[in-house]
């Protein structure tokens, strides 16, 4: 059979037709958004010029991007059908696990504001603390696909079991960054409150340490032994390696951050000052961490 760079006719087929399938997808999720915030994107977005929906719509977007990579990085299926049937349906569940990732991060960690009614108001900051619970999401989504070397439907409820773990821990982080500012910030008020307050730099901050733990537990893919055989032991092992990754991630960043920023309140700065430049060094030491972590440990 002819082939281009080691793709033969059959494969090239499948490509395509997983193109159109995460095509279909992407345009579905528009139409997701707008039901789910019971208005019309396109009027948001152009009419409104609400930059905060905008903010939000694109974190679904790249959210759903990254979900797919982990979906499409196994081998294709037996048939055409199957591998458009496998595509479409875990493209489905992939989106149903980041509303529901994202659902808990917005209820369980901030439950004293309502994110989605801040977000039509115009609030960027709870825009991108939006961002940063679907994209954390959606990494820890990618994670468990990757992990999990179980080929077809088989190892689907091996991935929603290891998302919901991941999702946990994802809470747990979110819980600490939301204790953290209560101490640290000296007037007392929550993290809630300064997202009432439209605090940008408090929400680049928080997204930006979020995205960066979401990269740290991705190590765990590389860390934690999966064997087919002994899905429990699995779990177990990729629970406390999820766990262990983000420890290390948090004792990792509090080390750079005060070497970087050294002699620098950082706290004051963002929450009292909002400095915007330090929220986004900040930012950026948490995404360069957890892309690290990533990278040398992650499978």
């Amino acid at each position: 059979m002819y082939q281009i760079n080691g793709l033969t006719a059959w494969s090239l087929q499948a490509l395509l037709i997983d193109m159109m399938v995460i095509i279909a997808l992407f345009v579905s999720l528009k139409y997701i958004k707008g039901w789910v915030s019971n208005l019309h994107a396109n009027d948001e977005i152009t009419e409104k010029d609400n930059f905060a929906f905008g903010l939000s719509f694109a974190a679904g977007l790249a959210g759903l991007a990254i979900v797919l990579t982990g979906i499409t990085s196994g081998a294709f299926a037996d048939s055409l059908l199957a591998e458009a049937t496998q595509m479409a349906g875990y493209g489905i569940v992939g989106i149903i696990l980041i509303k529901i990732g994202h659902f808990f991060q917005d209820k369980v960690a901030l439950q004293k504001v309502n994110l989605h009614d801040e977000i039509i108001k115009g609030n960027i900051t709870a825009a991108l603390i939006d961002f940063g619970h679907v994209i954390s999401v959606a990494i820890v989504i990618r994670s468990a696909l990757i992990w999990v070397l179980t080929e077809g439907w088989y190892g689907l409820p091996i991935v929603v079991v290891a998302f919901i773990i991941g999702n946990i821990c994802m809470l747990l982080i979110s819980q600490y960054r939301v204790q953290l500012f209560k101490r640290t910030n000296r007037s007392g008020d929550c993290l809630q409150q300064a997202i009432l307050d439209n605090n940008i730099a408090v929400g680049i901050r928080y997204a930006g340490f979020l995205i960066g733990s979401a990269l740290a537990l991705t190590a765990a893919t590389g860390i934690a032994p999966y064997v087919a055989d002994n899905i429990t032991s699995s779990l177990i092992y990729w629970s406390v390696s999820a766990l262990g990754s983000l420890v290390a991630f948090i004792l990792l960043h509090l080390v750079m951050i005060k070497i970087i920023l050294a002699g620098k309140d950082i706290s004051d700065e963002v929450n009292r000052q909002k400095n915007i430049g330090v929220a986004t060094i900040s930012a950026a030491i948490s995404f360069a961490i957890g892309m690290t972590m990533a990278t040398l440990l992650g499978a």
